[in-house]
């Protein structure tokens, strides 16, 4: 056991990653007394008994909740000093876990909003937290140009190669801003900074989250599942095989990518702000839950079966919109409904059977990229985890296992029947 004083604060703590951040620092990883306190931020309310963390107790780190931080519009002097008022102790926060993204339809604003809210951040940090030793946030595969169609490198996809996006593309992406802004405030001082990337992002939030691919999925599944008489909430029980197409197109189905556990994200960000001489100075690393690619045609019928259904492939089978689809766009027509219009239609089950958070904390403004998720990824992304490995982190898992383990919560907080 050891005896620290390290205060962590963690932006964006309802959000996929930041949820995760602050359960694994409740539940005391890398090992206990590693962390004494912990500062939650979040913009939206969040209800502490409603939240899912681990209740703290005396042996634990100490929870502090901070709702109603609202980065985007806020200035820098300001900013600075209102949050010094709401945090009971600015001054002991010895590391920083910035898991907060701000979607903007304009990409150029985008960039200029979310580089705002960070700088910020940093900046009240440099003033009020004499004892800050690490800086960690997630990028993502948007910054290998994922975004356009057909994507922009050959894979698997290293880190280095971030530095050679096309300049128009690069633009459009916050990351390589944030960087800069990092090694400039960074230099000559007392604390360090990376960032992790990983691709699509598996796990559980209360609250809901436009990016959660998970959630989307199993409220459609969950729905689909209630309307051919499977689940524990449909009203006559059927015994008869109900077969659900991948909604995607084949080359979406069989495409390679690595995705990545919000536990295992959480993990390794805890891991290398713990040890900076490895992990610091500005690195970046790939993350994914197992080196071993894999495809979304192999896991549907896996996640099909834990609804009671047998997931099959695709019933688009046409490859003319191959590699043309850029993020967010979907074929002219599609042979069934895609997700989001599926929960749309039938989303008053949700309210029926008492599952109203369904309803006012699903994925909101991000099911129309997420309905896209099966036809604009019809090319391999998978990435390489060789530089990840080298800091000695062991976060190998079943990529799976994420996914039944996001469906077992999402149930519990009546997220899906």
């Amino acid at each position: 056991m050891t005896e620290q004083s390290n205060h962590a604060i963690v932006y964006g703590a309802s959000g996929l990653v930041g949820w995760s951040i602050v359960d694994q620092l409740l539940k005391q990883y890398p090992e206990s007394g590693t962390f004494s306190k912990i500062t939650a931020i979040t913009n939206r309310p969040l209800d502490i008994s409603r939240s899912y963390w681990p209740e703290t107790d005396a042996t634990g780190p100490k929870l502090e909740l901070v709702s109603g931080v609202d980065l985007r519009h806020a200035d820098g002097p300001t900013f600075a000093e209102s949050l010094k008022d709401k945090l009971e102790d600015i001054a002991s926060v010895t590391h920083v876990y910035y898991l907060v993204f701000t979607a903007i339809a304009d990409d150029i604003e985008e960039v200029d909003t979310n580089l705002r809210m960070m700088r910020n951040v940093i900046h009240a940090h440099e003033r009020f937290s004499p004892n800050l030793r690490f800086v960690a946030f997630p990028g993502g595969t948007r910054g290998y140009g994922i975004y356009v169609p057909g994507g922009t490198f050959t894979p698997p996809l290293q880190e280095d190669m971030v530095s050679n996006l096309p300049p128009d593309y690069a633009a459009t992406v916050v990351y390589p801003a944030y960087r800069k802004l990092l090694n400039e405030a960074s230099e000559g001082k007392s604390w360090t900074w990376c960032e992790v990337c990983p691709d699509a992002i598996i796990g559980f939030t209360p609250n809901g989250s436009q990016f959660s691919l998970a959630l989307h999925w199993a409220q459609y599944l969950s729905l689909y599942a209630f309307n051919h008489g499977k689940g524990p909430n449909a009203p006559s029980a059927q015994d008869a095989i109900v077969k659900i197409p991948f909604p995607g197109n084949a080359a979406g189905a069989n495409s390679l990518f690595t995705p990545a556990s919000s536990q295992t994200i959480a993990r390794f960000l805890v891991y290398a702000s713990l040890n900076p001489d490895t992990c610091g100075q500005g690195n970046l690393f790939n993350i994914a839950d197992h080196q071993k690619p894999c495809t979304y045609g192999e896991l549907w019928p896996k996640l099909a079966e834990w609804f009671g259904l047998e997931g099959v492939g695709p019933a688009d089978e046409s490859e003319s919109n191959l590699n043309t689809l850029k993020v967010g766009e979907l074929p002219d027509s599609t042979a069934s409904l895609p997700p989001g219009e599926y929960i749309s239609s039938h989303k008053e089950i949700f309210l029926r059977h008492g599952c109203e958070n369904a309803v006012t904390a699903g994925v909101g403004a991000g099911h129309r990229q997420l309905d896209s998720v099966g036809y604009w990824l019809t090319f391999d992304r998978q990435m390489s985890l060789e530089k990840i490995r080298k800091t000695g982190f062991e976060g190998d898992k079943d990529p799976v296992g994420a996914w039944i383990e996001s469906f077992e919560m999402f149930r519990k907080a009546g997220l899906i029947l």
